[in-house]
């Protein structure tokens, strides 16, 4: 029982644990530097080398781990691994703890020490820490951390483990334990699952203040960008007065008065027809359209081209001709042929479209069926004429 312990066999336990403490902070932080740590084995130990491992003490994490005992062991120890990034967050990824279950040891022989036995079996435990840090999520964070990204740290306190910072679905894992005559040593992980950052845990103040005048349409640049008055600019206007110069003198000058522009009828509003002719054109297409109906053809062909002339028509804006090379009289005969070429009649073909009757295909037939004899009597006298006919 624990009772039973002597005073040297508890400082050994107590110097065991103590240590035991020491490398397994050191194990778990060196494996979350981002670094691949690779140890040269040493066929002789020495008196530093406690468990049987070659693990190097950080002067830092040594120096918080004696921090957080402040003098003296006291159990449970936690090493709590988090990610902070560049932008201010954190978040706990995992935390080991180490603590005493009040279940002892009770040996059955007391001749038999055993502090060895418990010294080898915490050797053991820590090799065993040395895999189970490869596996977690965390020692991949750590593999690809960076300043410009996230970084990795840690932080050891000695209380009961703060778990709540790991989020919901976390996952425990019991490292391993050691039975020893003050209690059960157990050494444990609670890891995290979901690596989301909430939005409420940055530091950061991203309000933003508003005026109470901010959303005022008055003062919207909108508003006075686009409501200029457009200013109309003459090629008549004579020259403008410069910078400085005296405004009672008149600086008009006959030279300097543009004249009027050769084509400043092109500039003028179009002239629309006189609505008469469109009646009578509206009158006489009706009437065209009513006769059409009642002789079963459709003049659809018909009317299309007399649309696009009067369309053509109307679009043109007739400008005063003055033929290069040619008289001034507009009687001439260059200028009348270009008024009868612009305005040129339809074609024949579009007026004479013919019937149903004539498109027909078996009236078609019968036609050339009577007409047989004339194209044989036809072939013939081809024939009879070819100088080359044997």
């Amino acid at each position: 029982m624990a009772n039973k312990l002597s005073n040297q066999d508890r400082k050994e336990l107590d110097k065991f644990t103590k240590f035991l403490v020491f490398k397994a902070a050191q194990i778990i932080v060196q494996s979350r530097l981002g670094e691949k740590v690779s140890t040269q084995c040493k066929p002789q130990t020495t008196g530093t080398d406690w468990f049987n491992l070659a693990v190097p003490d950080l002067s830092d994490v040594l120096d918080e781990t004696k921090k957080a005992f402040n003098g003296e062991l006291s159990l449970p120890v936690c090493v709590e691994i988090s990610l902070h990034t560049v932008d201010g967050d954190k978040m706990v990824l995992e935390c080991w703890y180490v603590g005493i279950i009040p279940r002892f040891f009770q040996q059955r022989d007391s001749s038999i020490r055993i502090m060895p036995t418990v010294y080898n079996r915490m050797g053991i435990l820590l090799k065993s820490l040395v895999s189970v840090t490869r596996v977690t999520p965390a020692y991949k964070l750590s593999r690809r951390q960076g300043s410009d990204s996230y970084v990795i740290c840690y932080r050891m306190y000695v209380d009961e483990p703060q778990l709540h910072n790991l989020g919901d679905g976390v996952k425990h894992v019991r490292v391993g334990q050691i039975c020893t005559p003050i209690g059960t040593l157990q050494l444990s992980l609670a890891y995290r699952t979901k690596m989301t950052i909430s939005p409420t845990q940055t530091g950061r103040d991203n309000t933003i203040i508003l005026k109470s005048d901010h959303f005022n349409t008055n003062l919207s640049p909108r508003h006075t960008r686009y409501n200029k008055i457009e200013e109309n600019i003459s090629l008549s206007d004579t020259m403008k007065i410069g910078a400085f110069a005296d405004t009672k003198k008149s600086m008009v000058e006959p030279e300097l008065i543009i004249p009027n522009i050769q084509f400043s009828k092109l500039f003028s509003e179009k002239l629309s027809p006189p609505s008469v002719v469109v009646e009578n054109e509206v009158k006489s297409t009706l009437k065209e359209d009513a006769s059409d109906h009642q002789n079963g053809n459709s003049q659809s062909d018909k009317r299309t081209p007399t649309i696009t002339m009067m369309s053509t028509n109307d679009d043109f804006i007739m400008v005063e001709l003055k033929t290069p090379f040619a008289s001034v009289n507009a009687n001439s005969e260059l200028s009348m042929f270009y008024q009868e070429w612009q305005a040129a009649p339809p074609l024949k073909t579009f007026n004479e479209v013919p019937t149903l009757a004539e498109q027909d295909l078996a009236k078609q037939l019968e036609t050339f069926e009577s007409d047989m004899q004339t194209y044989d009597d036809v072939l013939k006298s081809l024939c009879s004429q070819s100088p080359n006919n044997n």
